[in-house]
Order: C-alpha cells, then structure tokens, then sequence
C-alpha cells in the first residue's frame, strides 16, 4: 500500500520520540543558566508559599474558636505577607519562563533554518514548502504556552504536593492516608488515556502543516489558478484541508476535556473522604476545626497541581510532537559534512568527468559520462527534454555527487575540495530565476553584498543592459514585488545575469537563459555575455540555437547518454540529433 505524504516525510525526516525530545528541549533551557536558575529559585518560593498559606489559615481559625485575638492578628498577618512573597514570586517566575521560552522558540527556528541552508539539495525535491514552513512556525509556537505558563506551574505545583504532604503527614497521619486514597485511581487514569492524546495531537499537527503548505502553493499558483478559472475548485480543496483540522482539534479537545473532567470527579471524591474522616475526628476530639479546613485546602492545592497537570500532559503532547518535528529538521544531514573536503578549489587546468553516472530512485539520468571542459573553453549542452542536460550542470555545481563515477578539478576529487570555496569559482543563471522581494538592486547583490550601486550602474552600461530597464520607474532602485512579478521576462532574466556578472565567476553555467523571453531582450544579453565570457569558462544548456554561437564546442545528450560531439558547423547537415533539432526549431523539415 502506497504512503500517503505525511507518512513518506516522517520516514524521511527522522523525529524523535516525546521523551527524547523533551530531554532534549530541557538539556537547552538549563544551558542559559542565569535565567532558568532565577526560574528554578522563583518556582520553589512560589510554591514553598502556597503551602503555608491553609495552615496559616488554619491556626487563624483555630485562634477564632478559642476567642484568642492575639493570635488571630498574627496569623492573619502572616497569611497576608505569604500573600505577597508569592505575588512578587509569580511575576518573576512568569518574566523568567516567558524570557526562556521566546529563546528557546527563537533558537530552535535559527537552527533549523540555518540547516536548511546546507541541506543537500534532494531535500527539498522530498519535502513540500508548505509544511517545512509549518514545522519552523506553527509547531515552533507550540511551546510558547507550554513553557512560559504550563510548565512552570506544574513544576510549582509538584513542589507544592511534595511540601503539603509533608505537612499533612505531621499534622494528622490517618487524615493524610484518606486523603491519599484516591492516587492509584488517578494514576491508572492517566496513564490508560495519554496514548490517545499524543494521536490526537500529532494528527492535528499534519493537518496544520497541510494547511499551511496548500495556502503556499495556492498562493504562488494564484495567476494559474485564475487563467483556468478553477478557483472554486482551489477553494474547495482548501475547506476539505480546513475541516479535516478543525475535526481533528475538536476530537484532541474532546479527549482533553474528558480527562479534566475526569479529574474533578477524582478530586471531589477526596475531598468528601476527608470530610467524612475529619469529621468524625473532630467530633471525637482528635483534631480541630481549623486543621479540618487546612486539609480541605491542601487536598485542593493537592489536586490543582493535578488539573494543571492534565492541560500540561494536553500541551505536553501537543509541543513534544511539534519540537520533535523541529528537531528532525535540525538534525538533517548537512551535504557539508558528507560531500566537502577540506582543500581549496583553484581552476587553471580543467573540470573533468569520468564514467559518471546518475539515478533519480531507479532512472537513469546519466549514464558513463566521460567528459573534459578545459579552462576557458565554452561548451554547448544540447539534446531532447529528459536527456540529462540540468542533470549534468548540477552535477557540476555539486548539488549532487555522482551515483558512479567522478568528477575532478584539475585533478583533484571533487569530494575533497571544500564546497564553498568551489560554488566561489562558479555562477549559474537558470532558466526561472528566482527573485527575492525588494529592489532591483537588492537582488542583484544578493551574490556580491560589497558592490556599490554606482558598480553596478557601470557593469549596466559596459554590457548595454540600460535599455532592459530603461521604463522602470526608478530605475534599479524599482521595487520588483513578490517573487519579480512587476517584472518582465526579459528584466528578471537581465538581474540573473548581472547577478552572476557582480561576482565575477571563472565559470559561468547557463541553464536556458533565454527560452522564455522576446528577441529584443534576448540580443542584448547574448551582446552582454559576448562581452563577459572572452575570458570565462561556459558551460551553457540550451534548446535556443541563437545562443549556440557563444561556445567552441557542442555536446549532444540522449537518454543519458553522449550522442554527439563537435563544433556547431561540424554537427550541421550530419542527419544527427543536433541537425534534427536545428531543423525543427527553423522550420527546415
């Protein structure tokens, strides 16, 4: 039976179980020392606090029964000033976790995103947009609740338990034991229902990121959407998504409020217990009516820690599935730590592929690739749609390493040279360039953040480039909008070239860099990088012959395989791939 997407991305991205990952999370809270340290001090005052308030009560109404006023004001005065050391402990304890949950919130989205900067490219062929956002978001603010309120307050709340129970033992032994009772029950409780819970919960954590991720796509596809006028059809693929989670919260609700309920129920039991039992001891003389009153509290104070306890485990399942998710992320495998080696890339010699081969699961990309580009040499890529060609240019960007076989730059693996310093060496202008939100400018120093505007206005005009952007209203400082989409074809592919100029690369790969814009563009940049490449290394893939004049040397892809190779005049009239796609693109059959 197939996988459904869900199942397919927790078998990729690896997560761990809620317990690891709570140790974790609590390994990287006590590691700010200063602030959980001040957390851990406010919590025991907070509850060392709400533990001496009832019995201070209690002797209170004790001294009432007894007509001693002397007494009265003094434990009246005490119960007031407990008061107020746990008011001004409870506000520290709430600046403190709420400092540490923001940092560690913070921390947990900077360190999946920075892993995702050096995650090997297949990644992100596995992985939907919309639910790698989901994880760095949605399940990241997961835990604001349950570590700036939640925990703390259970944290305060056992501590609390354990100080009245103490207290209870000393007061009354036989009372403590009836109020106990009850503790086995609640236990077997618990436990029986919190394998539902975590199902609940993890399920409402898919169906939100399945949300998130179809709102992504819908909203990068809104000009295909409205061109084919199904956006009733989008809508409603959306509601589906929306009632799937709004079922799953209300079934996670459901279970969380039966087993509050539940609580209550246990908690009232114990209370009439100790009703029952302290009555009769008053009534034989055994207690007092104020250390009565001071176990009723202490059976509440005993049971809130419990309720609260109920939400936190509610929450605690909720966050450990969203902060495991995050943590499987953070822990992907960067392409760094498997792929770089450690020398320095130089290039005077040649980049060279020997027998290399390439799948995608079980096809085929590329097969016994034997391949030299000299440096300073311009080759051409050409061949069908599926023959290899992007395949082989990443390849050379080391996106990928080679299923079988090797690639060497002069003569040194290229496993064992560092990528960064390698990706320097090279700059790639893809058919679809991507454009970040902001200005012309801005996107162009993206590849080089050193350069001036004025560098750039002179790099525009030593390669002809003014008339692109002659129309914009400001010039290179024209906000583009999302994605460039106040852009032309011709404007967003110009910005990729002098993107690529500005860092000023030995080699230049070129992925169809003018199939999707008009001749009037497409003269000027191929003047443009006429003028850049005369002492350049190119590696240019294309289906548009008008470009093939900028290389001395064609390589002809079929099925994987190299079919063909030679010079654009040498290739023509042979009746080969090359001459037949040269005939259909001009008409000639």
């Amino acid at each position: 039976m197939a996988q459904d997407y869900d199942e397919q991305e927790e078998s990729f991205i690896k997560t761990q179980k809620g317990l690891t990952a709570f140790k974790r999370l609590m390994a990287d809270i006590f590691a700010m020392k200063r602030d959980s340290s001040i957390l851990v001090v406010s919590v025991l005052i907070t509850a060392i606090t709400g533990t001496l308030y009832p019995l201070a009560l209690g002797y209170a109404i004790n001294s009432i029964t007894a007509s001693n006023f002397t007494g009265l004001y003094l434990y009246a005065g005490i119960f007031f000033g407990l008061y107020i050391i746990q008011f001004f402990s409870n506000r520290q304890r709430t600046i403190s976790s709420t400092k540490l949950a923001q940092s560690e919130i913070k921390s947990l989205r900077d360190r999946s995103f920075e892993n995702l900067q050096y995650v090997p490219v297949s990644f992100f062929s596995r992985v939907k947009t919309g639910y790698l956002i989901s994880r760095i978001t949605n399940d990241a603010e997961t835990l604001s609740e349950f570590l700036t309120f939640q925990l703390p307050q259970v944290v305060s709340g056992i501590a609390t338990v354990i100080v009245a129970i103490t207290i209870m033992f000393y007061k009354d032994f036989s009372l403590t034991l009836y109020a106990l009772v009850v503790i086995p029950v609640l236990m077997l409780f618990s436990f029986s229902i919190q394998g539902k819970v975590r199902r609940n919960y993890l399920r409402t954590r898919k169906t939100i990121a399945a949300i998130t991720g179809n709102l992504s796509e819908n909203i990068n596809a809104i000009r295909t959407i409205k061109s084919f006028n199904v956006e009733n059809r989008m809508a409603e693929r959306f509601d589906g998504l929306n009632r799937k989670n709004f079922k799953s919260n209300m079934k996670a609700s459901l279970v969380a409020s039966l087993y509050g309920a539940s609580i209550r129920i246990i908690e009232s039991v114990g209370i009439a217990l100790v009703l029952i039992a302290g009555a009769l001891q008053l009534k034989a003389g055994i207690t007092t009516v104020g250390i009565l009153v001071a176990f009723v509290l202490y059976v509440q104070e005993f049971f809130d820690p419990v309720v609260q306890l109920s939400q936190l485990y509610n929450s605690y399942q909720s966050s450990m599935v969203g902060v495991a998710r995050i943590y499987g992320i953070i822990d992907y495998p960067r392409q760094s730590t498997e792929d770089s080696g450690d020398q320095r890339a130089t290039f005077s010699d040649a980049i060279e592929l020997r027998g290399v081969s390439f799948t995608y699961g079980e096809d085929n990309a590329l097969r016994n690739i034997n391949l030299k580009i000299r440096q300073g040499e311009k080759i051409g890529i050409v061949g069908h749609t599926g023959a290899g060609k992007t395949t082989l240019s990443n390849l050379l960007m080391k996106f990928y390493s080679p299923t079988e076989g090797e690639i060497t730059l002069d003569g040194e693996l290229l496993d064992k040279i560092d990528t960064a310093s390698f990706r320097h060496l090279l700059a790639p202008v893809l058919q679809e360039p991507f454009m970040f939100k902001g200005t012309i400018y801005e996107n162009i120093l993206f590849s080089n953040p050193r350069i001036s505007k004025s560098e750039v206005m002179e790099l525009i005009r030593r390669f002809s480039l003014e008339g692109i952007f002659e129309n914009l209203p400001d010039g290179i400082d024209t906000n583009i909008g999302e994605m460039g989409r106040n852009l032309s074809e011709g404007q967003r592919q110009a910005i990729s070239i002098l993107r690529a100029f500005v860092r000023n690369p030995e080699i230049l790969i070129l992925d169809e860099p003018t199939s999707q814009i008009d001749p009037y563009s497409e003269s000027l940049i191929m003047n443009s990088l006429s003028e850049f490449l005369k002492d350049k290394t190119l590696v240019l893939i294309t289906h548009r012959f008008s470009m093939v004049k900028l290389v001395d040397r064609i390589i002809v892809l079929n099925e994987g395989d190299i079919v063909e190779e030679g010079t654009y005049d040498g290739l023509i009239g042979t009746g080969g791939i090359f001459d037949q796609l040269y005939r259909i693109q001009y008409g000639l059959d």
